[in-house]
């Protein structure tokens, strides 16, 4: 694959717009080298000259002769010396703000472009979630975001400031210095590229990533014979322990003297190769300056010297960007890969609404798996009815919170359906799920905002300040929000710890948990799934929000737990048990206890009384 035809996708977005005034600075950046170039050149012929400059043009090379206006022919020598520096000093100064300006365009246009991905990630992984799950959008979402999307961008800013800048740059100085000297310009390209490749072979990547996966592995091999070393003595096998440690050994030793030796011979082979490439130059220039007339003058071989400088550094710049395009085009292929509709996910406007929960919410013979093709859940088959209390408790965490994405439309079961009151939960709007079906999570979930309107979102009944003021007392957490500066109106953020003090981390999430609680409380769902947050270490007699939840079971909503607190599964009307992806048992807490051995073993796990005491 041609490399430069990489991040097309990318650089094709109406977010990567703006391109005329950014092809203006760089060409004037790419370009300004070569003037510049050009106006040392003359400043050098000046000072060869000795009497200044008198007559046009100036010949700078073989094919290279540079008209100069009369009026400055007419100048004393230092007026025109004073000129070609403020000159050059002026051009200077406009190269640098041509490249001040281009790298801030280049780097505006990267991160339009990358924002514009970032939220494209959210809105295809709301979609995705429908067919794939809400758990697994984290994971894709924290390898796009955390790896691929910050590649991408390095890929980005580093084309829009290399492209055209430095290929212009490298056009203008390769033609002055064949302009200069046809000949030793091909000759110092010809080194030029020799010496790279010589670099490039005697440096061998492969040989280098073949280093970095070896040496550690026999290392680890030999750590593992100085553990197994002293078992072997005691079975009389010490011998075999110290041929295979020195056999191993040997090894390592060799791998560590072939990398010695070609680290020892890179750089000496590289400077001597180096050295006959400048003699050769050094050569030709001086027969070309020893030839009197028709040779090389010293202002065309500074001419020369700058121009060839000015080639390799732009050469650099395009080499740096051929490697910076090989792993940002891999991680662009991911990106848009994720980001590419999905054709599975039904439209919303195909979906109908849903008035509620009446009846039951039903799962038959439902089967899911993760993008590997390992099982979720397995045939897994329940009935759940309103006016309830349900806790879901299982060996993985993750076909546990499966089970509650599925009834919060997140997830497409590879076999088996989901309905509520009769009705396929994917042929329900994702809107009327989210009137429905309300989450709460150990984070309650919050996010940024005042805390009312934390509480009121999703509320579309009128709620007066009495009603809410009286739902935080019932929780136990009005006279903490009483506290802070603003009381309800406190602006909060996603990652504060309300209500957190020194000496309990674990305060400020409960209260969040009990915010999210009190939001279920004023909006009165059909359908409530809560993970509760992990129980604290000190015994609590009063479980305000396990009340709460209580209460709106019996007021009619179906409550669906993840626990963390013996004190809810005994409080629970049902507790379903899954081992690995199999449902395995349900029924209430104590005929699980007398009826199944892994129930027991589970409680005896996650709820043991003395599992924070420490051994007297």
């Amino acid at each position: 694959m041609n490399r430069f035809s990489s991040l097309k996708q990318p650089r094709r977005e109406p977010e990567a717009a703006g391109a005329p005034l950014h092809l203006v600075w760089a060409a004037i950046a790419g370009l300004i080298i070569p003037i510049l170039v050009l106006v040392f050149g003359i400043i050098a012929a000046l000072v060869d000259e000795g009497d200044g400059l008198t007559q046009s043009p100036v010949r700078l090379g073989t094919h290279l002769s540079i008209p100069v206006p009369e009026f400055f022919l007419a100048q004393s020598k230092v007026t025109q010396l004073f000129g070609l520096v403020g000159l050059s000093l002026a051009i200077a100064a406009v190269f640098c703000l041509a490249v001040w300006l281009h790298r801030r365009s280049a780097d505006a246009r990267s991160r339009r472009v990358i924002k514009m991905l970032h939220s494209r990630t959210l809105k295809q992984s709301l979609r995705r979630a429908e067919v794939e799950g809400a758990a697994a959008q984290r994971e894709r979402a924290r390898i796009i975001i955390g790896r691929h999307l910050p590649e991408v961008g390095r890929g980005l800013s580093l084309w829009y400031r290399s492209i055209p800048r430095s290929v212009l740059m490298l056009i203008g100085c390769v033609t002055l210095a064949l302009l200069v000297n046809v000949w030793l310009a091909i000759l110092a390209v010809i080194s030029g590229v020799a010496l790279w490749r010589l670099y490039a072979k005697l440096r061998n990547p492969d040989w280098l990533e073949l280093s970095r996966f070896e040496i550690p592995q026999i290392r680890d091999r030999l750590i593992g014979l100085i553990g197994d070393a002293p078992m072997m003595a005691r079975l009389q096998a010490g011998g075999l322990a110290d041929q295979a440690y020195e056999a191993e050994l040997e090894a390592l030793d060799r791998r560590i003297a072939g990398d010695d030796a070609r680290r020892g011979r890179l750089w000496p082979v590289m400077m001597m190769a180096g050295g006959v490439a400048i003699a050769v130059m050094l050569l030709g220039l001086g027969l070309n300056t020893l030839q009197g007339e028709q040779g090389l003058s010293l202002p065309s071989a500074l001419v020369l010297g700058l121009s060839l400088t000015g080639a390799a550094l732009a050469a650099a710049r395009l080499s740096e960007l051929n490697r910076q395009l090989r792993r940002s085009s891999k991680a662009c292929e991911s990106a848009y890969l994720y980001l590419q509709p999905n054709s599975e996910v039904s439209p919303s406007e195909q979906r109908v609404g849903l008035g509620g929960l009446r009846d039951c919410v039903t799962m038959e013979d439902v089967s899911l798996q993760d993008s590997s093709g390992k099982a979720i859940l397995r045939d897994l088959s329940l009935s759940l009815q309103p006016k309830s209390l349900v806790a879901f408790l299982g060996t993985e965490d993750v076909s546990t919170r499966a089970l509650l994405e599925l009834l919060m439309g997140f997830g497409r079961p590879h076999r088996g359906k989901v309905q509520i009151d009769g009705i396929s939960l994917l042929d329900v709007h994702p809107q009327a799920l989210a009137k429905n079906v309300m989450w709460i999570g150990p984070d309650g979930p919050l996010w940024e905002g005042s805390l009312r309107e934390n509480l009121m979102a999703g509320v579309d009944r009128s709620v007066d300040n009495r009603d809410m003021v009286e739902t935080l007392e019932r929780l136990g957490i009005y006279e903490r929000i009483t506290r802070l500066p603003d009381g309800l109106e406190t602006i909060i953020e996603p990652g504060s710890n309300l209500g957190a003090t020194e000496d309990s981390d674990s305060l400020g999430t409960d209260v969040r948990y009990a915010v999210g609680i009190a939001r279920a409380m004023l909006h009165r769902p059909p359908i409530v799934l809560a993970k509760e947050p992990p129980a604290p270490t000190e015994h609590v007699n009063e479980d305000p929000c396990l009340n709460a939840l209580r209460e709106l079971a019996d007021a009619g909503s179906l409550v669906v737990m993840l626990p963390h607190r013996l004190k809810t599964l005994r409080s629970c009307d049902r507790v379903m048990l899954l081992n690995g992806p199999n449902l395995v048992g349900e029924g209430r807490h104590t005929e699980l206890l007398n009826s199944s051995d892994l129930y027991r073993h589970l409680n005896y796990l996650l709820f043991n009384p003395y599992r924070h005491r420490s051994p007297s």
